[in-house]
């Protein structure tokens, strides 16, 4: 299994500050753009970078996932 939709949809965390607030709002519509395993699902709904890179996602993508957790969102490395 490739994990292409999942890193991409990491990228997109990264990369589109409108993406973010659409999956913090409904992470579930968010998801449905992306081509995911339920495994996948799972693993971007526990937020936890570690489950992630088990399924193939580069370490540093994998810390995007917490873009969506309150207490990371508004850190100010994410701003930068």
């Amino acid at each position: 299994m490739s994990c292409y939709h999942l890193s991409r949809f990491l990228f997109d965390l990264k990369m589109n500050n409108e993406f973010v607030r659409r999956a913090s709002n409904d992470l579930d519509a968010a998801m449905r753009d992306y081509d995911l395993s339920d495994e996948e699902r799972a693993a971007l709904k526990s937020g936890d970078p570690r489950q992630l890179r088990q399924l193939g996602v580069h370490g540093m993508l994998s810390l995007y996932i917490k873009r969506l957790s309150p207490e990371f969102r508004d850190n100010i490395y994410w701003t930068q």
